[in-house]
């Protein structure tokens, strides 16, 4: 079941969605908790290129530009707001309003962008992976508050998003937006927040009303999956773990400390930095080697045909 599958719409289910929730879940933890709490410069760009990679193979052209070209421009805001805010550093690059901006000012901003934005990347592919029913399934037994509020938070986007475009699209053929002012366009977006508003309140409680008819929430109800945790399961798992480990192992050596003042100073290099950087770049670039590898064995078996 870890195949590429075409349906007949020409949609395709990717090889890293066929994984068990719990594994699927358990290598987007590991990721994001690296990402967020490691200062390493390696591991802040191995996360985001491979973060980048699998992306673009979940989405191909589906707003991927878009997106890529919102996050180079975050990443820019942030890099360089740190040094025009924060002053401190050794190494004075030039002076503005009589404040220093320091070179390592600059390359903080530059961390700290680059670890926003592979956080950013990988939320968006754990959004397409993760899907409510795999999220339902993990957290549903533990507490179904929990599970539903989480799904219900990542389909609110998409969900909005394609109504506040119905919205519009209705107002645009009753005449409305005629003018190109900007007084009209700004009473054209009120029109369109006052509406996706009232229909997301409607939306609530009739989705509150349909639950509390199915008996969502009453004890000892029962709940239905057909996830089963395959050997491709166990060993995503288990690399996942012994990344986890080796990287938590090379930071509390100090080994992957990283720290920009006053001066640019990190842990040292060894063999313990080398191999959990080597793991971790194999971990971020794991579902990309996946997906082509589905790609490469699929395209064969076409060519066979």
């Amino acid at each position: 079941m870890f195949g590429v599958f075409e349906s007949g719409k020409g949609n395709s289910v990717k090889k890293f969605e066929c994984f068990h929730p719990v594994s699927a879940g358990f290598f987007f933890l590991s990721m994001l908790l690296i990402t967020v709490f490691s200062s390493f410069p390696l591991i802040q760009i191995f996360s985001l290129a491979g973060g980048i990679a699998f992306d673009i193979t979940l989405r191909k052209g589906r707003g991927v530009l878009r997106d890529l070209l919102f996050d180079a421009l975050f990443f820019a805001a942030v890099a360089i707001s740190n040094p025009l805010f924060v002053h401190n550093g050794a190494t004075p690059l030039f002076f503005m309003n009589g404040n220093a901006v320091t070179a390592e000012a600059l390359l903080c901003g530059v961390s700290l962008g680059i670890t926003l934005v592979a956080a950013l990347v990988w939320f968006r592919c754990f959004n397409a992976v993760m899907t409510s029913d795999k999220l339902l399934f993990l957290f549903a037994r533990l507490s179904p508050k929990i599970s539903i509020l989480l799904s219900s938070t990542l389909r609110f986007v998409p969900l909005f998003k394609n109504q506040a475009k119905k919205i519009r699209a209705a107002q645009k053929t009753m005449g409305l937006y005629s003018s190109e002012s900007i007084a009209d366009r700004l009473k054209g977006s009120l029109r369109v927040y006052s509406a996706l508003l009232t229909w997301a309140l409607e939306n609530a409680v009739d989705t509150a009303a349909s639950m509390k008819g199915r008996g969502f929430g009453l004890s000892g109800r029962t709940y239905y999956s057909d996830y089963r945790f395959g050997a491709g399961d166990v060993l995503l798992t288990a690399f996942c773990a012994a990344a986890d480990a080796l990287v938590a192992s090379a930071s509390a050596a100090g080994r992957l400390d990283f720290s920009f003042y006053p001066v640019l100073r990190w842990g040292g290099t060894d063999a313990l930095t080398f191999a959990a950087s080597a793991v971790f770049l194999a971990l971020s670039f794991a579902p990309f080697i996946f997906e082509k590898k589905e790609a490469v064995k699929w395209r064969c078996y076409r060519l066979k045909i």
